[in-house]
């Protein structure tokens, strides 16, 4: 799925426009088809893509741009969907002459003239106007931006926080958040995206604490508590630098859709370093920033079983398959975590593993096992 070596591509230290070169448009394909098998009994499904910080549409390290990127697999989808008759796209950024020479550059791809919705430039005012409309209409999108940036892109994470609902996508660097954020006045987008009580809290935090790592902390847990407070499902990525205790990009993802969620996880395990009891971390080069005491990990084997053990009126005579997509949401566990915490249970006589098809006992925990708890 990912263009190089998934292990290799945080060893060196990345920018935001790698960063989304590499992993954007591999998720914008696998969120197409999960919002457009939603969308199936729809005669006309739409789906809109939305870029705040698109660029000039030049290529990148000898690649092609990420607008470039996306209309590629717009034009090109041979698959189950035809991207070229669904997908409408949107693209900005805060420079206006950047804009413009992005549209020309789009302008000059040789199938420009067969895409069906033409990628639309939002320094307009009209075409700002045909994007609020279409949003209105409940069409599943997907927005790009950073949301630290600048003005424009802080207005539109405020409409969905507060209206449409759109799925996130969020890549900042972090060393600028806790200074936009301390110095919010009255009027301040970030004031109104926050809160101000949230913004207070922030501040006693920092004055109260001197250690970075535990400000940065606290900040993201309270971005993130903004989308969870609305019943949003957040996906967070912390990407440090290279043999430092450092952070250099968070990657943030907010969405009300379990399988958007589910396939932005599945997407960044891959660039993951792992626990030694096989739970990642979600996150790149942070590994050595950690403990090697496996109980001082939030997420463990030896968590989960606890967790699942004290679950029998939830998940009994349910499969492991429901019950991961059930209990994962929100937590570091993935598949194969649940298969050897509940081999573990088997063992300690809490559940049995049931053949689906014969409902009898089995000796092994498999992924197709349906779990009766004792």
């Amino acid at each position: 799925m990912a263009t190089v070596d998934t292990n290799d591509f945080f060893k060196i230290q990345r920018s935001s426009a790698e960063i989304k070169s590499e992993l954007l448009n591999e998720f914008f394909k696998s969120w197409c088809s999960t919002m457009l098998q939603g969308q199936r009994y729809r005669s006309l499904p739409t789906l809109a893509f939305i870029d705040l910080y698109a660029g000039e549409g030049k290529p990148e390290h000898g690649k092609p741009a990420t607008p470039v990127k996306i209309l590629n697999s717009i034009f090109g989808s041979i698959e189950k969907y035809n991207l070229n008759k669904t997908v409408r796209t949107f693209f900005n950024d805060e420079k206006q002459a950047v804009v413009a020479k992005l549209k020309t550059n789009l302008e000059q791809l040789p199938y420009y003239d067969e895409l069906v919705h033409k990628p639309v430039m939002l320094q307009e005012e009209a075409n700002f106007s045909l994007l609020v409309k279409l949003l209105g209409t409940d069409t599943p999108s997907l927005l790009y931006l950073d949301p630290f940036g600048y003005k424009f892109s802080q207005q539109l994470l405020l409409q969905s926080i507060r209206r449409w609902g759109l799925d996130l996508f969020m890549l900042f660097n972090p060393a600028k958040v806790r200074t936009a954020i301390l110095q919010t006045e009255q009027g301040d987008l970030l004031l109104d995206i926050f809160g101000p009580e949230r913004v207070e809290k922030i501040r006693e935090f920092c004055e109260r604490y001197q250690d970075a790592a535990q400000r940065e902390d606290f900040i993201m847990d309270s971005f993130e508590d903004i989308f969870r407070e609305k019943s949003y499902k957040t996906f967070r990525f912390k990407i440090s630098l290279p043999k430092k205790h450092q952070t250099g990009h968070y990657i943030f993802f907010v969405s009300k859709t379990e399988d958007a969620y589910m396939k932005m996880k599945e997407l960044l395990l891959m660039y993951s370093d792992y626990q030694e009891d096989g739970v990642p971390l979600f996150g790149a080069n942070i590994k050595h920033q950690l403990s090697l005491f496996q109980e001082q990990y939030r997420y463990s084997i030896k968590n989960l079983v606890t967790e699942l053990a004290a679950k029998a009126g939830y998940y009994h005579n349910l499969p492991i398959e429901s019950i991961y997509r059930h209990h994962n949401i929100g937590t570091n566990y993935i598949r194969g975590n649940y298969k050897e915490a509940f081999e573990q249970l088997k063992k300690e006589g809490v559940v049995e593993a049931i053949n689906p098809v014969s409902r009898q006992p089995m000796k092994k925990v498999s992924f197709s096992s349906i779990i009766a708890y004792k």
